[in-house]
């Protein structure tokens, strides 16, 4: 209890400004700069005219974000990332850490966050869990993915570094070109047994504790390392893609039964909802760490198109409903973006409202079915 405390003071003391505080309490403090008329954003101040809102008065609560509409997705590919970033922070423009999309639904999208902002989305909130779980330190990391400019590849080094360990072990991979390859196609084939050639031969000589991939590329490599590799894994953390109950429970049990095993759920654009404890049912439960990042579960449409009245229908806990995220920090602000996935709605668990979570968490995440044709998945 006395190393739970003093992590959780830590935590505390790393994420003061957020920290104990609701999505209503921090609000308005991004609103007010947000849409501050002398040093907000161009993109918003230009959205609050477009729509003729006073929007600091207006928007005093999470539901109140619903006049400002659903966020366009394609103005975060069309626009000067400049445009989104509020003008006092443009004069330290050495402070900010670049972001851009998979490519997933598109042509990428970019954002960017100031460092205190993506460590506490992408840094912080892992090294916090892990720690709770149990997760190894200090042993080496291999790391299969994107280097850049895909946020993760640029929080991974950060990550292993809090946990005690050097710089990954890194094979790059471009989950953009990745896509581009027709499942099982020969192409798709040579790619992935060219990122799996370059792992093995780092298992075979480096003493691995921790695998960081996607599901995809755990489980081929799985299927080539020996069962002396795979029961020396201590830690497995998952990213990228969205795993199933069926392979996560097999992942588990089967191919690393002595590894503590973290899943993520988020995007470069948001920020990290964490698997803060394991489920025995190996449902996928997600929370996110507010209040700088909400997520919500609202009602299914025929159509599949993001609305205002949307916005407000919440589906009841336990219920599937469309993903949509809100994202309230200083430096970058995007509410009400409906996201391609669908979820069950979850409230916080006990372990989480002892961890300073109150915020709802969402169970296993999928793609809506509508989206299946036009989401490209692959090794990432």
């Amino acid at each position: 209890m006395l190393k739970l405390k003093e992590e959780v003071d830590s935590f505390q003391f790393q994420n003061s400004k957020w920290f104990g505080l609701s999505p209503d309490e921090w609000l308005p403090v991004v609103i007010s700069i947000h849409f501050d008329p002398h040093h907000g954003s161009k993109y918003w101040l230009d959205k609050e005219e477009e729509l003729g809102i006073n929007a600091i008065k207006e928007i005093k609560v999470l539901d109140d974000l619903k006049i400002l509409g659903p966020m366009c997705e394609d103005d975060l590919r069309r626009y000067p990332i400049e445009h989104f970033i509020p003008k006092i922070f443009l004069k330290r423009k050495n402070d900010f850490i670049l972001g851009e999309t998979a490519g997933t639904t598109g042509r990428p999208k970019v954002t960017a966050y100031c460092r205190e902002e993506f460590h506490a989305a992408f840094v912080d909130w892992f090294v916090f869990v892990a720690g709770m779980r149990g997760f190894p330190t200090g042993g080496n990391w291999l790391w299969i993915g994107p280097s850049g400019p895909h946020i993760i590849g640029k929080a991974v080094g950060h990550v292993a570094n809090r946990m005690g360990s050097m710089d990954p072990f890194s094979i790059d991979f471009d989950p953009r070109w990745a896509k581009k390859l027709q499942p099982e196609s020969i192409g798709s084939k040579r790619y992935l047994e060219h990122v799996l050639e370059q792992a093995l031969d780092i298992l075979e000589t480096q003493e691995i504790d921790v695998l960081y991939t996607t599901p995809p590329v755990l489980d081929a490599l799985a299927l080539r390392m020996s069962a002396q590799k795979r029961m020396s894994i201590k830690g497995v953390h998952y990213g990228g893609i969205s795993i199933g109950k069926d392979a996560y429970k097999r992942f588990k049990e089967e191919y690393y039964p002595e590894a503590v095993h973290i899943s993520g759920y988020g995007n470069t654009l948001f920020g990290l909802c964490l698997e803060i404890e394991a489920s025995f049912a190996y449902d996928l439960d997600y929370y996110p760490l507010g209040p700088r990042m909400v997520v919500k579960v609202v009602a299914m449409d025929e159509s599949n198109r993001p609305g205002c009245e949307r916005l407000s229908k919440e589906v009841d806990y336990e219920e599937e409903g469309q993903v949509v995220f809100h994202r309230l920090d200083e430096c970058f602000f995007i509410p009400n973006m409906f996201e391609r996935d669908k979820a069950v709605r979850i409230p916080p668990t006990q372990t989480a409202i002892d961890y300073g979570i109150t915020q709802d968490g969402v169970r296993n995440p999928d793609i809506l079915v509508k989206n299946e044709k036009i989401v490209k998945t692959g090794l990432y």
